[in-house]
């Protein structure tokens, strides 16, 4: 793979070298030729603030200031094509020639447009793009829609796209996952401005810890994404486009929330744009503070949203090195705290509470891309570099220090004080370090005419290395009667060299794609080659037909976040892969119909979206028979049978006048082929019911008991169906209506319980009624296992919000809102509860009702 890779540079070089002549040299005179003008909206007459204007062949552009007006100085001279977008709005081009020493004034009006069809989008093939003519369907999340739901971080506002839910999938540490087309958050690649620099450590909890005054836009591109952005792209692709400075601007936003209607949430965010005034030079600075204090939902002193304290601050900078090249950057910085379990507010430390996962995360990001165009808009060159590093201090467990009632255990000592015994502090300390590295490069070429029609070329190569390590060091201290140590040190380091081609055909009415990516996995022995074939047929302008099909994999690693919500419970666990491990591999298939209409005043869209994944050689992890090691148990990841995933996507826009509504509706299958377990249930030696006291119980030869296995196609966690809707009005004028819902369906939920703990609602019911007792244990310490296949209800949770802006100036606004989500409570009420719970039984939406307030300044 090596020899690919320098043999693809060695002809990228001589390449670019052949064309080196044709390169103009930087224009360094003063032409004088320069443009002016404004923007206003064709409907008010308002003038438009933040809007871009671009210059095609070049990389000169600018946007409309706080007054809405533009200016271009000291242009080449010579005939261009101007160019005005901003979303929410139809694209305009006019034709200009610049003429030196004068100063022309070209003004433009713009029209309402909610299908964002000539929006720009990257994901779709590595460059610049319109949707309309992206290869594959391509949805954009704005910062609008952010800010419509009061949105903090990107988990509270990417759900509102068909075929996209976040879960929280641990009631201790509240980690969330974004699943789309109901396939498992493992399966989505989470990029920063089209890197992958989010590892398996910072993607757990990177849902939350990105702020969503960072994000200028999401773009979701679903199905398998692997030929173009590698492992672990099977369900889709999350790209997350950070904000560029504009014009010289600032705003801060306060907004202060209270979970379950009791527990303050404060958030504090700024963002401030610093443009030079020639407009070749920017910088956008953002900062985000945020405090959550700890909800107990069933008041039994364990949190069920934990506590955070957070900091965010980071910037995105351009330099524009010449007409025709530019260089950014993105640098960014979070720091957080996460607690949660029980006596939190009391300050007590996570090793004395009966139950508790403590993380606290560092976490620095940088990127750097480079681009040049030749002046013809025939070549394009881009150089990247990029990294991620995250230090994460962890304890997940508890102690035995505390009785059932929470209350902590004492004994006198010699002298008759009372005194804790120290040997029942929780140990499970731990110390996690993740390090990615990403840099690469590729080129396009624009044909003309290649064969039949107008093509594009575009071949890179790129080198991944990402390293992980996670230790316990007070039981990696530790060593049994047998020399072994209690935990050893987790190691990970992968290196992925990659090649990517592909060649599309297109024009305004047809475009075929034929791509591919070729991997060299260093935990694997064999290249991985990933196909992707797309074909897009416009009819009309305003009909758009799709048909992709996609490669993807998923190579084996020994991190798992799974394993570290066990640890919650107070046995650590640790994961290891089986010899022959194969990588999963899918096969994506995705038919759409995207489509719109204007009926007078009214904009139009739906879209209807067809997808199918097969899914072979799954991972599965299953506990291994020999456990060397005292403490902790083993688990080994193996290849278990395939799956299947397929359903459709449904989204219908409409737009009128002053109101926009949005609606999204999915509907999906997810099936194993072969039965996959779900939970366990300990076998009776004779009779229809456990007895109480549990000595009917089955056990073998060593005095351990026997249980039966239950096991089901069907995935869990996975409703059949599950929608959004939005609704949005301004009533009149400063003043705006924000209405939203989403709704998840019945699905099965599995969960642990076990005999006589007192953590689930029906074993807490039995032991009142006398049906059971506590203390109920095998030969080596197990307790009785009777696992329930919980049928979750449906759940939908309604949300407004209430927004007045105040002009105080030409430039200077004030913006107050009020709030609530999930308006009627729609919230999961059969917790476990106590230090035994089983954290990762939680399921529906991830808050309860919540009422909000704030307010934004910006000038």
């Amino acid at each position: 793979m090596k020899r690919v890779y320098l043999t693809l540079l060695t002809l990228i070089v001589v390449v670019l070298t052949s064309f080196a002549g044709t390169m103009d040299v930087i224009e360094k005179e003063q032409t004088e030729a320069n443009i002016v003008g404004h923007v206003i909206e064709k409907k008010t007459g308002e003038h438009l603030p933040g809007v871009a204007i671009t210059i095609d062949g070049t990389t000169l552009g600018t946007v409309t200031d706080a007054t809405g007006h533009y200016r271009f100085t000291h242009l080449p001279v010579g005939s261009w094509t101007m160019k005005v977008r901003v979303l929410g709005y139809q694209t305009i081009t006019k034709k200009f020639k610049a003429i030196r020493g004068k100063t022309q004034e070209i003004n433009f009006e713009l029209e309402e447009d909610m299908t964002a069809l000539d929006a720009v989008v990257v994901s779709s093939n590595r460059n610049e793009t319109t949707r309309r003519m992206a290869p594959t369907l391509v949805s954009v999340i704005d910062s609008k829609k952010f800010t419509q739901v009061n949105a903090a971080n990107l988990a509270q506002g990417v759900s509102f796209q068909p075929g996209v839910r976040v879960e929280n999938n641990c009631q201790t540490c509240g980690f969330n996952q974004v699943r789309i087309n109901g396939m498992d958050g493992r399966y989505t690649q989470i990029l920063i401005d089209s890197r992958p620099v989010m590892n398996a450590l910072a993607g757990v909890y990177g849902l939350e810890h990105i702020p969503a005054n960072m994000i200028e836009r999401v773009e979701l591109v679903r199905g398998g994404g692997s030929a173009l952005y590698g492992s672990s792209a099977i369900a889709g692709v999350l790209n997350i486009i950070t904000k560029e400075p504009l014009y010289n601007s600032f705003s801060v936003t306060e907004s202060l929330s209270f979970t379950g209607m009791e527990e303050p949430d404060n958030n504090v965010s700024f963002n401030g744009s610093f443009v030079s005034d020639d407009q070749k030079a920017g910088a956008m600075v953002f900062g985000n503070m945020r405090y959550r204090k700890p909800w107990d939902s069933n008041d039994d002193g364990f949190s069920e949203i934990g506590k955070i304290d957070a900091r965010s601050l980071g910037t995105r900078f351009y330099l524009r090195t010449s007409p025709y090249s530019r260089l950014v950057g993105e640098i960014h910085g979070i720091h957080e705290f996460r607690r949660g379990g029980d006596h939190i507010n009391e300050g007590w430390p996570a090793h004395v509470s009966a139950a508790a996962a403590q993380l606290e995360h560092s976490i620095y990001s940088a990127n750097l891309k480079f681009d040049w165009h030749s002046k013809d808009v025939k070549h394009h060159f881009q150089a990247y570099a990029s990294g991620q590093i995250v230090n994460r201090e962890s304890f997940y467990g508890g102690s035995d220090l505390l009785d059932e009632n929470g209350n902590p255990t004492l004994k006198p000592n010699g002298d008759g004080v009372l005194e804790a015994d120290k040997t029942l502090y929780g140990d499970n300390y731990g110390h996690t370090k993740g390090r990615t590295y990403n840099g690469g490069f590729q080129y396009s070429y624009n044909f003309d005419k290649f064969i039949f029609m107008p093509a594009e070329i575009l071949a890179g190569a790129e080198y991944t290395h990402d390293e992980l390590s996670d230790v316990m060091p007070i039981r990696s201290w530790t060593e049994n009667s047998e020399g072994f140590h209690l935990y050893p040190a987790m190691e990970q380091k992968i290196d992925i060299w990659s090649h990517f081609a592909q060649l599309e055909w297109k024009n305004e009415k047809l475009g075929m794609l034929l791509g591919y990516r070729l991997d060299k996995n260093s935990v694997l022995d064999d290249l991985v080659f990933s196909p992707r074939v797309t074909l897009r047929y416009n009819p009309t302008k305003d009909v758009n037909l799709r048909a992709t099909y996609s490669s993807g994999f998923r190579a084996p690693q020994v991190f798992d976040e799974d394993l570290h919500i066990g640890v919650c419970r107070g046995v650590a666990q640790k994961i290891v892969n089986s010899e022959n491990l194969k990588k999963e591999t899918s096969h994506s298939f995705n038919l759409s119909a995207d489509l719109y209409h204007r009926f007078g005043d009214v904009q139009a869209n739906l879209l209807v979206e067809g997808f199918y994944t097969h899914l072979t050689d799954a991972f599965a992890t299953r506990e291994k028979a020999e456990q060397p090691y005292e403490g902790f148990t083993i688990f080994e990841r193996v290849n278990a049978g395939g799956a299947k995933v397929m359903g459709a996507n449904i989204e219908a826009r409409l737009a009128y006048k002053n109101m926009q509504f949005q609606l999204g509706y999915t509907l999906s299958s997810n099936k194993y082929d072969d039965p996959v377990e779900w939970g366990v249930t300990t076998e009776l030696t004779s009779g229809t019911e456990a007895l109480p006291d549990g000595s009917n119980f089955k056990k073998d030869v060593k005095g351990n008991f026997v249980n039966t296995s239950h096991k089901m196609k069907e995935m869990p966690r996975t409703p059949k169906h599950y929608g959004y809707f939005m609704f949005d009005w301004n009533a009149f004028k400063h003043f705006n209506i924000s209405l939203t819902g989403k709704f998840t369906g019945k699905m099965k939920v599995p969960h642990t319980i076990e005999w006589g703990t007192g953590t689930a609602v029906s074993d807490i019911e039995a032991l009142a009624a006398g049906k059971r007792t506590t203390g109920v244990r095998d030969a080596a310490g197990n307790m009785a296992r009777c696992d329930e296949l919980k049928d979750a209800s449906a759940f939908f949770e309604f949300g407004t919000k209430l927004s007045y802006e105040f002009h105080l100036s030409e430039v200077t606004r004030l913006q107050a809102f009020v709030g609530m989500n999930n308006i009627f409570d729609s919230f999961q009420d059969d917790f476990d509860r106590g230090k035994y719970r089983h954290g990762n039984y939680i399921y529906g939406p991830t808050q309860p009702r919540t009422i909000y307030a704030g307010c934004t300044y910006s000038f």
